[in-house]
């Protein structure tokens, strides 16, 4: 077997021939929501839909997806998902913030948690549900809801019932949605 030397691991040949298995989110479809703001790179990406009529200043709600290459070889869903909100903390006294929940999406390790700050920046209550996954390839992948000004019962059902739709897709995937 020839070996190549990626300093300062040496690795078969073979297994650079192999692709990389590419990682995505799938989700339910937004109608009514148009992208505000899409960039990304080998490193990572980001992904802002809003409603149609407003921008990604001046939003009620948001629909954000994520993707960190290499981070979920770092760091668990739930770890994760604490380092996120050290900072929140900071940028939002007396943000209530549930438990992180741990679960599985498409078989990958999940977690997910709810926060409500009663003053954003913006000056204005925000709150967001969060679900982070480990893909396969050490990407964390995450999707996000959230509300500027006052939510209510329907619009947090609505959030949840949206993420539990959420899958991760690899390009060896053969699920329906997947395709």
């Amino acid at each position: 077997m020839r070996w190549v030397v990626l300093c300062p691991v040496a690795v078969p040949m073979a297994a650079l021939a192999q692709p990389v298995p590419r990682e995505r989110l799938v989700a339910p479809a937004l109608p009514g929501f148009v992208v505000g703001h899409d960039v990304g790179n080998a490193r990572g990406g980001i992904r802002e839909e809003i409603p149609q009529g407003e921008t990604v200043h001046a939003w009620t709600r948001m629909v954000t997806t994520q993707r960190f290459t290499g981070v979920a070889a770092a760091a668990s869903p739930q770890a994760y998902i604490g380092n996120s909100l050290t900072g929140l903390r900071r940028a939002c006294p007396g943000a209530r913030i549930g438990p992180i929940t741990a679960l599985r999406v498409s078989g990958r390790p999940a977690a997910q948690v709810q926060v409500d700050c009663p003053r954003s920046a913006g000056g204005s209550p925000e709150t967001f549900i969060m679900l982070a996954i480990a893909g396969p390839g050490g990407t964390m992948h995450v999707k996000q809801v959230a509300w500027r000004g006052r939510t209510t019962p329907q619009g947090l059902a609505w959030g949840r019932s949206f993420l539990t739709g959420v899958a991760l897709c690899t390009a060896a995937d053969r699920t329906p949605r997947c395709r």
